[in-house]
């Protein structure tokens, strides 16, 4: 577990606004990407980014499939322990819809666009591939990691679990997950309806 800072201010009934979040990472950046790095979230994107260059370099041979996968796995685990603990922070900020433009938009650029170089100076095959696929993960990792954290799980800081008992809910919250955009349809649909009718 790792030590919090100070509470922020709330600035509306549902949580802090996003800006005072992301002031506060800012001017304790040790506390805020070092101590609060997410090794969790760190150790699952290993385990998902890794085959990603495993598998776009597997014809130019074991040398450049090997070191894809070590340049990929160092990378992913500093960027998404860094990432990871920015979500954790503003998991629960304000407005929503800001949360989720720097979450599956401005995060997820900066940190394709840090991959692709890297992966540019070591000069690893079939780089465009890599990096599509790379984004995919990145973009749906992200959502997520956002989804997860703010039911609790994988956490470092307050309010986290064992890492075995956040693996033993991943199952079920990815099945969640995956049905919440069905879900919200359905919602929809059927308020479209009960409009329609009342009309």
């Amino acid at each position: 577990m790792t030590e919090s800072l100070p509470p922020l201010p709330i600035d509306s009934a549902d949580g802090p606004g996003v800006r005072l979040v992301l002031r506060q990472l800012l001017r304790h950046p040790v506390h805020s990407f070092i101590r609060c790095w997410n090794w969790k979230s760190a150790a699952l994107s290993c385990m998902l980014r890794t085959p990603v260059y495993v598998i776009t370099t597997l014809r130019h041979g074991w040398q450049a499939v090997t070191l894809a996968a070590i340049v990929e796995a160092g990378f992913s685990a500093g960027a998404a322990g860094v990432y990871a603990a920015i979500t954790e922070a503003v998991r629960d900020a304000q407005p929503e819809f800001a949360v989720a433009v720097l979450l599956l938009v401005i995060l997820p650029t900066i940190t394709l666009a840090l991959d692709a170089l890297t992966h540019y100076l070591t000069r690893t095959p079939n780089l465009s591939a890599g990096v599509l696929l790379s984004l995919a993960v990145t973009v749906v990792s992200s959502a997520f990691n956002w989804y997860s954290m703010r039911r609790g799980t994988l956490l470092v800081g307050p309010g986290g679990r064992s890492f075995s008992s956040d693996l033993a809910a991943l199952p079920m919250l990815i099945a969640r997950f995956v049905a919440q955009p069905f879900k919200s349809l359905w919602r929809n649909l059927k308020m479209v309806r009960a409009a329609a009718a009342e009309d």
